[in-house]
C-alpha cells in the first residue's frame, strides 16, 4: 500500500502481504527480518498489548520490531494514543504504591498488560537517542506531525549533502596542493642541480634531513602543549655534534632540564627530562617504569632515530 504518494514512501504491513512470510521462518522472526529494509519505523502505542513474541512473550511482536529498528539505527517517531498517555501518568505517579495494581486504565484493552504497555513507553522515552514521541487523538494528528518532522529530516539531509560537498571540495584541494608541493619540490631540485650541480646533492640532502627532523620536535612540541615548537633555526647548529641520546639532543636546547630523582604518584623513583617554561614532563629515561611511561619513552626514543640522528646525523653531522 503507497503511503503520501507524492513522496514516494512505501507502507510495509503484514496484514497487507507486505512483509515476506519465509518459509523456514516463523511470522514473527519474517517481520523482525523485514525491519532491515525499511528506512523509517513508525511506531504507534495504542491501548492494546498485541501478539506476544514468540522468542520472549513479555514482549509484544510491536516491541520487539521497535528494537530491531533500533539495533539497526533506523529513525524511529513515536506516536502515544492521547489516553494511553494519560494513563500513563497516573501509573507513574502511583507506580511504587501498594493499589497500584487495582487500578483500572480506562485507556488499556486487557488491564493485565497495563504494566507492559506502561514499560514500553518509558523504555522508548528512556533511549539515549531518538527518544521523541507525540501524542495523538486521531489519525491526523500522525499525519501532520510526520509531514513536520519529515520536513525537517529532508532539510537536514540538504544540509549534510552541503557539509559533505564542502568536505569533498577541501580533499580535492588538499590532493591538488599536496601534489603541487611535490611539483615545486621537484622543480627546486631541478634548480639547484642546474645553479650548482656539484654541491646540489648536498643541498638537497640537507633540505630533506631538516625537514625530516621537524617530525620528532612536533612530538616533542606535543609533550609541551606547543604545536609551534619546531626550532628551524637550531636544526643547523645542532646537527653538528648529534647524540647518539635523544636526552641529550634536548638538553642542548634552553628550558630543558634533566632530573635525576623524579618520583611518581605511587612512590617510585625514576629519571627523565623536564621542560621547565611550562612545566611539562617530556618523557622517562630510565628508573622504575611502567608500561605507560616504557611506551611513552619508546615513541620518542623512535622518533629521534628515525627522524634526527639518521637524517641529520648521516645528512648535516656526518
Amino acid at each position: 500500500m503507497s503511503f503520501c504518494q507524492g513522496f514516494g514512501f512505501e507502507v510495509v504491513m503484514s496484514d497487507k502481504g507486505d512483509v515476506f512470510y519465509h518459509p523456514d521462518l516463523h511470522t514473527h522472526e519474517s517481520c523482525i527480518t523485514e525491519i532491515s529494509n525499511c528506512q523509517l519505523f513508525i511506531l504507534i502505542v495504542g491501548g492494546r498489548f498485541g501478539g506476544k513474541y514468540k522468542v520472549d512473550p513479555t514482549k509484544s511482536i510491536t516491541n520487539a520490531e521497535y528494537n530491531a529498528a533500533k539495533e539497526a539505527g533506523i529513525p524511529v517517531f513515536t506516536f502515544v494514543k492521547e489516553g494511553v498517555l494519560a494513563d500513563h501518568h497516573i501509573y507513574q505517579k502511583n507506580r511504587e504504591k501498594d493499589f497500584v495494581s487495582s487500578i483500572d486504565f480506562p485507556s488499556i484493552e486487557n488491564q493485565n498488560y497495563a504494566v507492559n504497555i506502561f514499560d514500553f513507553i518509558d523504555l522508548v522515552r528512556g533511549a539515549n537517542v531518538n527518544n521523541g514521541f507525540f501524542d495523538f487523538k486521531y489519525a491526523r494528528d500522525i499525519h501532520c506531525n510526520l509531514r513536520k518532522q519529515w520536513a525537517g529530516m529532508f532539510f537536514d539531509f540538504l544540509s549534510q549533502r552541503s557539509v559533505s560537498n564542502h568536505l569533498k571540495s577541501t580533499n580535492e584541494s588538499i590532493a591538488n596542493l599536496s601534489i603541487a608541493s611535490k611539483k615545486i619540490e621537484e622543480l627546486i631540485k631541478g634548480i639547484y642541480r642546474q645553479v650548482d650541480n656539484a654541491g646540489a646533492d648536498d643541498s638537497i640532502h640537507a633540505i630533506d634531513a631538516e625537514s625530516n627532523a621537524s617530525k620528532f620536535f612536533a612530538i616533542v612540541g606535543s609533550q609541551i602543549d606547543d604545536s609551534n615548537f619546531i626550532p628551524y633555526n637550531l636544526i643547523g647548529e645542532l646537527s653538528k655534534n648529534i647524540s647518539d641520546k635523544w636526552w641529550e639532543f634536548l638538553l642542548r636546547i634552553k628550558g630543558f632540564e634533566l632530573v635525576d630523582h623524579a618520583v611518581s604518584e605511587d612512590g617510585r623513583e625514576t629519571r627523565g627530562i623536564f621542560f621547565n617554561p611550562s612545566n611539562n614532563w617530556i618523557a622517562d629515561i630510565d628508573g622504575n617504569l611502567n608500561d605507560t611511561e616504557k611506551k611513552s619513552q619508546d615513541k620518542i626514543e623512535a622518533s629521534y632515530k628515525a627522524e634526527v640522528s639518521q637524517f641529520l646525523g648521516g645528512y648535516i653531522g656526518g
